[in-house]
């Protein structure tokens, strides 16, 4: 019996407290944005790392790794510029591997403006010239207007490139 008012107790704590978060409405739903990377700058800075000058591997070994940053424009739901740094791994056959976080700065539609850091993961770079991987909003990271933003997303394709990400903020959105 003990155990089974604990529980009840248990579930209207719970209750409770969910109805305080979203006492102005009901829970924020996601939305789907989108936004296209066009690069700027081939890019800012580049260190060749352990790779030949040409960003291969040296004879003999199997891949090499270097560092690049770099600026890009941002046109859609997303419209301003990210900056990002990136660890790259290069192999002979010109396929390159890449991860890093990206500094975004602008407006998103129907938000208003502001900023936010997304890691870049799982990053692929055909020698054809299509890039595929994966973003995910670093938690903490948004400002101004964009405060409490987070999502995850993707993007694939030749420059420019299409990215989609599914967004979310603590509460509904406001009119700018």
């Amino acid at each position: 019996m003990k155990t089974k008012i604990l529980g009840v107790l248990g579930g209207i704590a719970i209750l409770l407290s969910a109805g305080s978060v979203y006492a102005g409405g009901p829970p924020p739903k996601p939305e789907q944005i989108s936004f296209t990377f066009t690069e700027v700058e081939v890019p800012i800075n580049y260190d060749q790392g352990t790779c030949d000058p040409s960003f291969l591997p040296y004879p003999g070994e199997p891949a090499c790794v270097a560092y690049a940053s770099g600026e890009y424009t941002l046109a859609g739901d997303l419209v301003g510029t990210e900056f990002e740094e990136d660890s790259l791994a290069y192999f002979a056959n010109g396929t390159l591997l890449f991860t890093g976080y990206g500094m975004y700065t602008g407006t998103l539609k129907g938000r208003g403006t502001g900023s936010f850091v997304a890691l870049d993961y799982d990053g692929i770079a055909t020698p054809s010239g299509v890039q595929t991987g994966k973003l995910r909003i670093v938690d903490g990271t948004g400002t101004g207007d964009l405060v409490g933003i987070s999502g995850s997303g993707s993007y694939a394709g030749p420059y420019p490139i299409p990215a989609t990400m599914t967004v979310e903020f603590p509460g509904p959105p406001e009119h700018h």
